[in-house]
């Protein structure tokens, strides 16, 4: 069994101030519930959840997609830097943004998105979350609140091709730390 606690007391912090995990997988995987469970094992570390930067978008299909570059100002290039992040989430629900505040990390930071592993971050961590593409649509489809049939076609159609494209060419499974199975209970895999 992985013990992350242990993973990061053996090996200094790369930005020589606190350690970065990032936690990835296919949308539906399971990488907010591993990323609550990691909380809750770490509750000293200050986790990131990237859909706070998915916001609407004006398109046929697609309601929405990443602020990459919002994301990048706040979040990556202060990381790459080794200076205080901001976080500036958006809501859905106002159709605004929230204020932005600057992150105090103390202990270590986890970031939980899709495509974090490939993200230019030099990564203490990085976890992918394994979830067959069929059981991540299932989940994908029932949590959304848009009419089914719009949920469908943005996810054969623009986000699963996305996700397929991103294995193929990042090979995050294989770029991984740690690699667990999203369709376990997570407490099984790692403490």
């Amino acid at each position: 069994m992985f013990e992350i606690s242990s993973f990061l007391a053996t090996r200094p912090p790369r930005n020589g101030r606190f350690p970065v995990i990032a936690i990835d997988g296919r949308g539906g995987s399971g990488k907010t519930q591993l990323a609550e469970y990691v909380a809750g094992l770490l509750p000293d570390l200050t986790v990131l959840n990237g859909d706070d930067y998915f916001e609407p978008l004006d398109g046929p299909l697609a309601w929405g997609d990443f602020n990459e570059e919002r994301f990048a100002a706040d979040l990556v290039v202060p990381l790459q830097q080794g200076t205080t992040p901001r976080y500036q989430a958006y809501d859905f629900e106002r159709g605004a943004l929230l204020p932005a505040r600057d992150l105090q990390v103390e202990r270590g930071l986890v970031l939980e998105r899709c495509f974090a592993i490939g993200l230019p971050i030099d990564w203490d961590l990085m976890i992918w979350v394994e979830t067959p593409r069929a059981v991540c649509l299932q989940r994908g489809i029932a949590r959304e609140l848009m009419p089914r049939e719009r949920v469908v076609a943005v996810w054969d159609q623009v986000w699963q091709p996305r996700e397929d494209r991103y294995l193929a060419d990042v090979e995050p499974q294989r770029r991984a730390t740690l690699v667990v199975d999203g369709t376990m209970p997570f407490a099984g895999q790692l403490r």
